[in-house]
């Protein structure tokens, strides 16, 4: 019997893709005071307290709301796994508007998403 091997050759290149247009944007309207829908987003006890949903808890909040500020929102499984969202507020303006992202850090350091 005649066997021939076959070899497969793998070739990797690197995609790179730009961020550019690839904007997500929520609106929401939600009836309630605006200073109390601020409140909710910027207030870490708030936070705490309706941010994941159940059976999830949010152990950590930190949040330093200003334009270029940081925010931290842990995320915890039911099997204790932790989750943390690290993000930078883009743009405050009190009970009006809030514009961030949990997709970078400090000095806009791209923060690591699990895959």
């Amino acid at each position: 019997m005649n066997t021939k091997r076959k070899e497969a050759v793998l070739n990797t290149s690197k995609t790179t893709t730009a961020a550019e247009g690839r904007d997500l944007v929520l609106t929401r309207i939600i009836d309630a005071p605006h200073e109390a829908v601020f409140k909710a987003w910027t207030d870490p006890a708030l936070l705490k307290q309706w941010f994941s949903p159940q059976p999830w808890t949010t152990p950590k909040v930190e949040t330093d709301v200003r334009a270029g500020g940081s925010s931290l929102v842990v995320m915890r499984g039911p099997d204790g796994t932790e989750f943390p969202n690290r993000g930078v507020y883009l743009e405050v303006v009190k009970n009006e508007r809030l514009v961030f992202t949990d997709a970078f850090t400090k000095a806009w350091e791209p923060s690591e998403k699990q895959a």
